[in-house]
């Protein structure tokens, strides 16, 4: 019996096979040799026909051996009768069979000599498998692009072995490609290629002869950065595949072109921004995978940024120096923003910035200065620096014509630390009014922060004479006379104030 099962088994196999080869090329209207298996079943007669439940087992073994036999000794259709036009057609139609390539690859051998044998090129036998149809692919999956084709695998063989027979002229898959795709696409398709276990190899070949072919059209990397990376995010930037094979094309490049090689830098700054991927590099240090790569590339950046007489606003911010807090003047990168600043101000005496242009722009403006001069006043490290910063602060303050009175809300009431209601309460509607504030710190006319503004009012008289502002006319504005009389009766205690006090009660007794 396991013969007998063996035999009906093989017997259904190749009548599928040739009743549905048939079918696909009759539908195509092209004639093919009629289906040998009629010929076979009428050996046996009509009468013959339940001869399998009353012959006995003997006999039904010789007779279907000597059928297989007749099968294996006929002639079937191959592709030699069928035009080189609907081969394709026949190549796919075959997929549902067998595993698609597989069965195309059974097929196309015979073929594939005949062309090669008329000396048929690579981009001709890619318009005869009508390969070019294949134009709106599907980027997410690899089901129904060119890459899931049989006829595909046919001509990629085909290409093998043309370029075996002829070592002289050999033929890039790459040209005929492009006639499909886009440069931007057939990378995007590559990288989806490479994700399939079945085409990856192809994938990973095909990538090395379009970047072969970028070469040889001498593409800058630029070009080629914006083909991999177009609509590719920065953030996981070193660990994208389309990343990974860029730097392969740029080194490339840079062969090609000893004397003139070009810095990975210069095209991804260009793309995503200074800003942007210093950002990126910083995180991706502190990543083990991607640590040597994101610490070579910031040393580039930097480098480039540091040649590249940009302004110093723009440096501070492509170092992320505008994100870094109350303590940026304690990084390291400040002080090489900071070096920047001075050699680019000596080179343009028409354009130059000071360290307060940058800090000014992005930390608040004047409320964020004064937080970071007040952080950087508790570290050694970086006195001297706050010092510059609040010195540079009050200059800009002076030229600007700003009033003593709003210097004091800015440099002693609204000082980093300070309550923000401290002169504004809350009317039952919920709206926010001033008020005068009726209890004061002893110590205030003995402060840094009231000294620090006692100057600026003096400077403020002397560089504006016609704008005099009264000392006494601007603490009455913000305390109310009891809260000032005791801060006065404290301050004639004090040697260090004793002075100031006495003048402002001379003052008072006058109004």
């Amino acid at each position: 019996m396991h013969l007998l099962h063996q035999a009906m088994l093989l017997f259904a196999a190749f009548f599928f096979l040739n009743v549905d080869a048939e079918s696909k090329v009759r539908s195509l209207n092209r004639a093919v040799s009629k289906n040998p298996i009629n010929r076979y079943l009428r050996v046996v007669s009509d009468d013959e026909r339940g001869y399998i439940s009353s012959l006995g087992l003997e006999k039904t073994q010789e007779w279907i051996s000597s059928l297989v036999k007749k099968i294996i000794a006929s002639p079937k259709p191959t592709q030699d009768n069928i035009p080189d036009e609907t081969l394709s057609h026949v190549l796919n139609a075959v997929s549902p069979l067998k595993n698609s390539i597989s069965a195309a690859t059974k097929h196309q051998s015979p073929q594939i000599q005949m062309w090669l044998n008329e000396g048929k090129s690579t981009g001709e036998v890619f318009k005869l498998l009508e390969l070019k149809k294949f134009t709106l692919p599907n980027f997410k999956i690899a089901d129904g692009t060119l890459f899931d084709q049989p006829s595909f695998h046919t001509w990629v063989q085909y290409v093998d072995d043309f370029n075996a027979k002829n070592p002289m002229k050999q033929e890039s898959m790459t040209p005929s490609l492009l006639t499909v795709y886009s440069d931007a696409g057939l990378s995007e398709a590559l990288a989806l290629a490479k994700k399939g276990p079945t085409t990856e190899a192809l994938a990973t070949k095909l990538r090395k002869e379009h970047i072969q072919w970028w070469l040889k059209d001498d593409k800058t990397p630029e070009t080629v950065f914006k083909l991999f990376m177009l609509d590719e995010k920065v953030d996981d930037l070193l660990t994208n595949p389309q990343f990974v094979a860029w730097t392969k094309y740029i080194n490339h490049f840079n062969v090609k072109h000893p004397g003139k090689e070009t810095s990975m830098v210069f095209p991804i700054a260009a793309h995503y921004g200074d800003d942007a991927l210093f950002g990126v590099l910083e995180a991706a240090k502190k990543v083990q995978s991607t640590k040597e790569l994101a610490s070579k590339l910031q040393v580039e950046q930097i480098k480039k940024l540091l040649s590249s007489n940009e302004s110093p606003t723009y440096v501070f911010k492509a170092f992320n120096l505008d994100k870094t807090g109350d303590t940026v003047l304690d990084s390291p990168l400040f002080k090489t923003w900071l070096n920047y600043m001075k050699s680019f101000n000596d080179q343009n005496p028409r354009k130059k910035e000071s360290m307060l242009t940058s800090i000014h722009r992005y930390y608040d403006q004047d409320n964020g200065v004064a937080k970071i001069v007040d952080e950087a006043m508790k570290n050694p490290r970086t006195e001297t620096l706050a010092k510059e910063l609040q010195a540079e602060r009050y200059n800009r303050w002076l030229a600007g014509e700003n009033s003593p009175e709003s210097a004091f809300n800015a440099f002693v009431l609204h000082r980093p630390g300070a309550s923000d209601d401290i002169h504004f309460k809350k009317h039952p509607g919920g709206n926010l009014h001033f008020t005068q504030i009726d209890n004061v710190s002893d110590d205030l006319l003995s402060s840094a922060d009231f000294t620090f503004w006692k100057q600026y009012l003096d400077d403020f008289n002397t560089m504006y004479p016609d704008n005099q502002a009264s000392m006494l006319k601007i603490l009455q504005t913000f305390y109310t006379d009891e809260a000032l009389k005791k801060l006065l009766d404290t301050a004639r205690k004090n040697p260090r104030t004793q002075e100031l006090a006495s003048n402002l009660e001379a003052a008072m007794s006058k109004v």
